[in-house]
């Protein structure tokens, strides 16, 4: 186990780079900031910034392999359908508008004639004041004047567009003082939050402001707003476009196509090499595996402030040092562990509020443990009351009678109308008040093989083409199948519905969800949950399957696994799964030892799966013991010994 993660390198890291295998619809967009004479690297304080020696070298590698650098105007032509862009194109763009736009750039890219987008912050340009760039203090001597940006634009090879008025900035984003991207978080200042048509009313006005800015200084109206730290929603982007803004920038990596609504763009930081951009543009064909914790915010939470502050402070330590890729965040309290949701842990309007805490914690783990946060959330588990839940939770069929459901998970039904919006508006308030790259849907979403009987979804069922005269009647053999399917898809739809709420005003939003194993393994289960791994694979990013053989009450949990893993490659692309350990015996409310644990995840590995991620972890009591998990879970080559707990 000790050098599993050089196996996993040896048995990943395919050599043969994806040359030619763009279309002509594919460009790869780079975004640099600062260019500098005697950069050195990582070492700088100025991470961002490139030496003019290695810009060039980057120019010459564009070059001598065959690219076309492509102007935005080149782009949106395309996207038209007015011109067709050469199969090899690369866009250049540079953001903030530094001197050295002028100074070191601006010559490089008329010798070698290529186009650019410089992304001013219009703020920066106007103002003498000093600005607080990170560690650092900018003064109006290091940005361009407005003489220098219309003799650029006037060439004819540089687009100038907007990077935001006075949004490359971070605002005070809850309670605990975190500073967070201007242009898509809610300021909370005196005790309470930012109301989103102030927010809206906030972002018109300062990307209307850049907007006349720029057309007063240059003639021309800017076409793109390039997202300060590349923080966008949809919400942000649709104020934008209302604006008269065309294209969209952000930080995202990987080539883009004509029909992408955002451009992507490399992040080019450490003053990388002809080396380090060649395998940033012709990616070796990797696969980055998707480790990840489940962590419940129970264990972070305690009503004494110094408390809580010691276990985040745990916590953050264990998930930096463990070097994985996810943590998905439980944003729900259940302190009876039944899977309700009795409260939350961000402000909305239908449930109590555990503690202001979710997003504290997820922007903590991204900015200090570099992981990306999915939010682990219910998809129907809201304990809204017994009153409610009778009125529009789940009914099933049971000794001979329609009854509501006795199900330990008290679901609403989402073929009520009424459930439908409380849990869309939980979903909306989760989004306003967070900033997280995915969703973890809870394995709370299933309907079993005498669920939902409730008159809407009696009525949907109908209307979906399912012929029955009665209840008894749709739960009869030759209707289940039917049924089966219709429930199973109706649920998929829900949850791409709570996904796009989030994508609104979080920006691109992974989605995975849980899928319990049985369906996985006996066909005849996919009637028993509603649940079918190919529908999973085929509408979410991954599948979190729950592969917890003391769960599951086997007596070989190894070969259990095994014959799992058999039936996912069997059905699906393993890649886009995930394998989900129980580190907890709850059968025996003892720990699953920290060797059965490596011993399954080498399990894993050796069979090819390379995404798995275990629930829960217990970072209180170290468990599992840090020193050892550490050495299944690290992307690390060289897991590094830790003694944060001896």
């Amino acid at each position: 186990m000790r050098r599993v993660n050089i196996l996993l390198a040896l048995l990943l890291w395919l050599p043969g780079v994806s040359q030619g295998k763009q279309t002509s619809a594919d460009f790869f967009a780079f975004c640099y900031h600062d260019v500098k004479s005697g950069i050195k690297g990582d070492l700088q304080q100025d991470r961002g910034a490139v030496s003019t020696k290695h810009l060039i070298q980057h120019f010459e590698w564009i070059k001598d392999n065959g690219y076309t650098v492509v102007s935005l105007n080149d782009i949106i032509e395309a996207k038209k359908g007015n011109k067709i862009l050469p199969r090899k194109s690369i866009y250049l763009t540079f953001d903030d508008g530094y001197k050295s736009f002028y100074t070191h750039i601006y010559p490089l890219l008329k010798l070698y004639n290529y186009p650019a987008t410089f992304a001013i912050v219009t703020s920066w340009i106007e103002s003498d004041k000093p600005v607080n760039y990170g560690s650092a203090v900018k003064t109006s001597s290091d940005f361009l004047t407005w003489a220098e940006i219309r003799e650029m634009h006037q060439s004819g090879l540089i687009e100038i567009a907007s990077h935001s008025h006075d949004m490359h900035r971070g605002v005070i984003a809850n309670p605990q003082q975190n500073r967070q991207p201007a242009a898509t978080s809610l300021i909370f200042s005196e005790g309470q939050y930012e109301s989103e048509e102030d927010y809206k009313t906030r972002v018109q006005t300062d990307l209307t402001y850049s907007y006349e800015l720029i057309k007063k200084h240059t003639g021309v109206t800017p076409k793109a707003v390039v997202w300060p730290y590349g923080s966008y929603s949809e919400l942000a982007w649709g104020i934008a476009k209302d604006i008269g803004y065309k294209e969209s920038l952000v930080l995202e990596q990987g080539q883009n196509t004509l029909s992408s609504e955002h451009i992507q763009r490399f992040l080019v930081s450490d003053n990388p090499g002809a080396a380090d951009i060649e395998v940033a543009v012709e990616p070796y064909s990797y696969k980055q595996p998707h480790r990840a914790v489940h962590v419940d915010l129970d264990y972070v939470y305690d009503p004494e402030p110094e408390q809580q502050h010691k276990n985040l402070s745990l916590l953050l330590e264990r998930i930096k040092a463990m070097k994985i890729s996810h943590v998905y965040l439980q944003a729900f309290a259940d302190e009876d562990g039944d899977g309700n949701a009795s409260a939350l842990y961000f402000p909305n309007r239908h449930l109590p509020v555990k503690a202001d805490l979710f997003n504290r914690v997820a922007w903590q783990l991204k900015t200090r443990a570099n992981v990306e946060v999915f939010a682990w959330m219910p998809v129907m588990a809201f304990d809204m009351g017994d009153s409610f839940y009778t009125e529009h939770g789940v009914y099933e069929w049971q000794n001979g009678k329609v009854q509501p459901s006795q199900n330990n998970y008290k679901r609403l039904s989402i073929f009520s109308e009424q459930s439908r919006q409380v849990i869309k508006d939980i979903y909306t308030d989760l989004a306003r008040h967070s900033y997280v790259s995915g969703i973890l849907f809870h394995d709370d979403a299933f309907l079993t093989d005498y669920e939902d009987v409730s008159p809407e979804a009696l009525a949907f069922y109908k209307q979906a083409g399912i012929e029955f005269s009665s209840v008894k009647a749709l739960s009869a053999t030759k209707s289940r199948k039917q049924w089966t399917q219709v429930k199973a898809q109706a649920l998929i739809d829900f949850t791409l519905e709570l996904a796009a709420i989030l994508e609104r005003y979080n920006g691109a939003t992974r989605t995975a969800r849980n899928l319990y194993a049985r369906p996985v393994i006996n066909p005849d289960a996919r009637q028993w949950f509603a649940q079918d791994l190919q529908l999973f694979t085929e509408h979410y990013d991954f599948t979190a399957i729950m592969a917890m053989p003391y769960m599951e009450q086997v007596k070989d949990a190894e070969s259990w696994l095994e014959d799992l893993m058999r039936k996912v490659e069997q059905t699906v692309d393993k890649d886009k799964v995930v394998l989900e350990l129980q580190t907890i015996d709850w059968r025996e409310q003892k720990p699953v030892a920290d060797d059965i644990l490596l011993q399954q995840m080498e399990l894993f590995m050796s069979n090819g799966f390379i995404n798995y991620a275990y629930y829960p972890d217990d970072f209180i009591n170290n468990h599992p013991t840090l020193k050892n998990i550490i050495k299944g879970m690290s992307l690390s080559s060289f897991p590094a010994e830790v003694t944060l707990y001896d």
